[in-house]
């Protein structure tokens, strides 16, 4: 597709070997769309997103020019993600229904707009990256993923900035070794191999309601209800995800709908209880607010179990 130099996107290595232009009839909000999408990353302005395909490896850029998104990819599996930009973007989000009910929620929505979720499709790389997020602080997690991608994925193709993260059969090629070299400990890599295991089995909950891909989830080992909504959350943009047993987001909540700042599960269910069907939007816009309740306690310590 011919563009005009000032919207070209460059990757060190080649040009694209497919493009295309995203024409959002509503206002980008990567941050909130991409919350739980931990393929993907911002630098320098350009969104990025590395996958591996059932057409092989592809990694993507992509920035908004004007009203229009435009999207560069490589690898063989180039033109499968350059398909999966609009969803992956929000496109297949339907907020229909999605009723701002209190004045908290209002202001959210005035400041950031209705949020549009992107869904990536590829369910085994949802449920793995969930699991190294599993009980460690976001930092380490973040850390953990692209070592994965480096020490074990694949070439990155077009020399794209995120590393691959390694497809299910290499996972179970991995020894417990090289798991702890990418700073994954030993119950974080049980629940990837589980996931490895199943991969065929995941990639088919894209044909399933997201509420029965979660229950699904949680028959696997180690997939606790976490889990499964951050894995729904990022492979369908699941707009009722919601991470219960999370550290801190129920506290986030809590304060944001109610003032309480001993907030709980329990509170946070109940108070997004009139928004069913959308509790995981306004878990995005709360989070993206930054809303929280004075901290009275030392932030978590960082711990990269690979230095051991």
């Amino acid at each position: 597709m011919p563009r005009s130099g000032d919207t070209a996107l460059a990757a060190p290595d080649r040009a694209p070997d497919r493009s295309t232009v995203f024409r959002p009839r509503y206002d980008l909000n990567l941050k909130v769309t991409l919350m739980w999408v931990k393929t993907s990353q911002r630098r320098k302005g350009v969104g990025w997103w590395a996958t591996e395909t059932p057409e092989g490896s592809a990694s993507v850029a992509f920035r908004a020019v004007g009203g229009e998104v435009v999207a560069d990819a490589w690898g063989p599996g180039a033109e499968w993600a350059i398909d999966r930009v609009p969803a992956l973007l929000g496109g297949s989000d339907d907020p229909r229904g999605f009723r701002p009910l209190d004045p908290v929620v209002r202001d959210l929505v005035d400041r950031l707009g209705v949020p549009r979720l992107g869904a990536t499709g590829r369910w085994f790389e949802a449920m793995a990256t969930a699991a190294v997020y599993q009980r460690v602080v976001s930092a380490d997690a973040r850390t953990a993923v692209a070592r994965m991608g480096r020490l074990h994925g694949a070439e990155v193709p077009g020399g794209g900035p995120l590393p691959l993260f390694p497809r299910p059969e290499a996972v179970l090629r991995v020894p417990d070794h090289g798991f702890h070299r990418a700073g994954v400990d030993r119950a974080r890599t049980r629940v990837i191999r589980v996931a490895a295991k199943h991969a065929g089995r995941l990639e088919e909950l894209g044909e399933r309601p997201a509420a029965e891909a979660r229950q699904w989830l949680q028959r696997l080992p180690g997939v606790g209800p976490w889990t499964a909504a951050r894995t729904t959350g990022a492979a369908a943009g699941d707009p009722d995800s919601v991470p219960v047993g999370d550290l801190h987001v129920p506290r986030l909540v809590t304060y944001a709908l109610s003032g309480a700042t001993d907030g709980n599960d329990d509170s946070m269910l109940e108070l997004l209880e009139p928004y069913a069907g959308h509790r995981g939007r306004v878990v995005r816009l709360v989070k993206a607010a930054g809303i929280g309740p004075p901290r009275h306690h030392p932030a978590p310590t960082r711990f990269d179990i690979s230095r051991i």
